[in-house]
């Protein structure tokens, strides 16, 4: 019933591991099906080599409709996520090696630079440690994730959502460049360039027009 859905699943947990966006069995991945029903990655699984038989289902409450593995143990972020923006269909979380390198500190650049990083990532926040999990970490991205598109998880990773996994991908390797981008900046001594108030007031409006399409 839901082949079509499980192919894309599978298809961005296999990209993210091959572009080495997650490692291990760490990240997850998850799908909008309706208003109440959402597929997402197993627990303790790499994302290489995923197939439809392996993912789950489950509800808006996260109980477990489908599937013989037990579902990512971070369910609860991705439905809060949901929750508070009824235009997401689906949502990724990563640990890309650039992102990382400032979200395992206590600070990271952002101001978007590029135009793409304005369209997808605007700005980004490093949202305070809570344990992988745990209630205090999902009520936190409850908090946080409204009005928002990306947010680096400090000691975590990174968490990004788009109206579709193909949004949500993006947001991930944009957020990614923007950090590595950074990292090459800074390592030169470079001075970042900024845009004008008049530039980014323009680039917004391409932005609004452009995720409304």
């Amino acid at each position: 019933m839901f082949y079509d859905q499980a192919f894309t699943l599978c298809y961005y947990s296999e990209l993210l591991w091959q572009k080495s966006i997650v490692e291990g069995n760490g990240g997850n991945l998850s799908l909008k099906l309706d208003n109440n029903l959402f597929m997402t990655t197993p627990t303790l699984h790499s994302k290489n080599g995923l197939n439809e038989k392996d993912l789950v289902i489950v509800d808006s409450l996260g109980n477990q409709l489908y599937g013989d593995n037990r579902v990512t143990s971070e369910l609860f972020a991705h439905l809060a996520i949901y929750k508070n923006n009824p235009d997401v269909g689906g949502v990724i979380h990563s640990h890309p090696p650039y992102t990382c390198s400032y979200a395992f500190s206590t600070s990271i650049p952002s101001v978007p630079l590029s135009a793409e990083s304005v369209i997808w990532m605007e700005d980004l926040i490093l949202a305070p440690y809570n344990m992988p999990g745990s209630q205090e970490f999902f009520d936190q991205i409850e908090s946080l994730s409204r009005g928002r598109y990306v947010l680096a998880l400090q000691n975590h990773g990174l968490i990004a959502w788009g109206k579709d996994l193909k949004e949500a991908f993006w947001r991930t390797e944009v957020v990614e460049a923007h950090c590595k981008i950074s990292h090459i900046m800074e390592s030169r001594g470079a001075t970042p360039r900024h845009f004008t108030y008049k530039q980014m007031t323009q680039l917004s409006d391409l932005r609004n027009r452009f995720l409304k399409e």
